[in-house]
């Protein structure tokens, strides 16, 4: 579903200072050193499947597509040391510049979201140790602390709550996305549970071959262990299963049989009711999380593709492209786009292409000459005796392929 409406307003025009401000920020953000004029913001918030298509937009569009993936403000002063304007300001300033800007959010259903949301902080921030040492916790006691707090977390819809755009009366669930013009830039809100289908989808939005991939999961990492037990062992209780029929963006995002149809998944799984925390209690726990935490946690390096443009980065990057397009299963460990690792994968490469080029050079140099059918001594011995030497190509301009 497409909708269309346009009512520019840049505040920032008539603010010296807030232009200034707007113009460095999109130099800490690298978005003026990226010739593409295509600018996607991925503006979600986490844990919806978001990382899995700043991968996918990297891997195929490099070239074509700068991707700033942005969860909220609070990223943006951690990350960037950036105060004083919102994301939708950056935003509007990049369209302002004629920039061809589009914005996207995920929809991630809410238990599963809320789980995810939960174990991404389970060490530094819920029990305040080391997702390894948490990993060995006993289930049971985790889920208690996932049920005390289950209301207050992984809430909130960045399309609907933050993007101050006019949104359709339903979700289409025919072409299962939407696309909102306004301000004269693409709003676009996909589901989680449409992943398989995102290839397609973003392939005729951006109008060049996309294929999705799957990143970063919680499965495979420190945690992995834990999350698998708490996965199997996990039954809601009444109470909370209750409160998923009246989630307003629940009932937005899936069709009426969609909706029965979670719910009755659920309903599979229950628990007798539980406690939760009030909204004092919750705000007294997140202080004390936040103070005995003892990491700052925001992930830095879960991307797939991490969007470097060199030359190592761009090869490799093409070997992924390749593989998702045939079909091949894609490894963290080996496909991952990572400047460093692509870096001496590259150097390896050259190495390896320069043994090949002297192992040929010395096999040519002492195989025998052959002419008519026979050796040509006389030719040999009269190279050795003049002094002639045989030519070796320069292997050094091979290093730089």
């Amino acid at each position: 579903m497409t909708t269309q409406q346009t009512n520019i307003n840049y505040d920032f025009l008539q603010n010296n200072e807030k232009y200034k401000l707007l113009v460095d920020i999109n130099e800490k953000l690298y978005i003026n050193k990226n010739p593409c004029n295509k600018l996607v913001f991925i503006y979600s918030a986490p844990k919806v499947g978001s990382t899995s298509i700043v991968s996918s937009l990297r891997i195929f569009g490099t070239d074509k597509i700068s991707v700033i993936h942005i969860h909220d403000e609070e990223m943006l002063r951690i990350l960037g040391r950036v105060t004083g304007v919102t994301i939708n300001e950056i935003i509007l300033f990049n369209k302002h510049l004629g920039r061809e800007v589009y914005v996207i959010d995920v929809y991630r259903s809410p238990v599963e979201r809320k789980i995810s949301a939960f174990f991404e902080k389970i060490g530094a921030y819920h029990f305040n140790n080391k997702d390894e040492i948490v990993n060995k916790y006993n289930v049971n006691k985790v889920i208690t602390r996932f049920n005390n707090i289950f209301s207050h977390i992984a809430n909130g819809d960045h399309f609907m709550d933050k993007y101050n755009i006019a949104i359709p009366d339903r979700f289409d669930h025919v072409s299962k996305y939407l696309l909102v013009h306004e301000n004269g830039i693409k709003y676009i809100k996909l589901r989680l549970k449409d992943s398989n289908e995102w290839s397609t989808i973003l392939t005729n939005i951006f109008g060049m071959k996309i294929v999705s991939i799957k990143d970063y999961e919680s499965s495979n990492k420190p945690i992995k262990d834990l999350y698998k037990k708490f996965k199997i062992a996990y039954k809601i209780p009444f109470n909370l299963l209750d409160e998923l029929t009246k989630c307003k963006y629940l009932n937005y995002y899936y069709s009426d049989q969609e909706k029965q149809e979670y719910i009755d998944q659920w309903a599979k799984k229950t628990a007798p009711n539980t406690g939760q925390y009030t909204s004092e209690q919750y705000n007294m726990y997140e202080q004390l999380s936040i103070e005995n935490s003892h990491i700052d946690y925001i992930q830095l390096n879960h991307y797939m593709d991490e969007g470097c443009s060199c030359k190592a980065c761009c090869m490799k990057r093409a070997e992924t492209a390749t593989k998702l397009i045939m079909g091949r299963t894609i490894i963290t460990e080996i496909d991952r786009i990572v400047h460093s690792e692509a870096k001496n994968e590259l150097l390896v490469k050259r190495v390896e292409h320069a043994n090949k080029i002297n192992a040929s050079i010395a096999n040519a140099r002492h195989a025998p000459q052959i002419k008519g059918g026979r050796k040509d001594f006389n030719r040999e011995m009269s190279s050795v005796v003049s002094g002639r030497k045989i030519e070796i190509p320069n292997v050094s301009k091979y290093l730089n392929l």
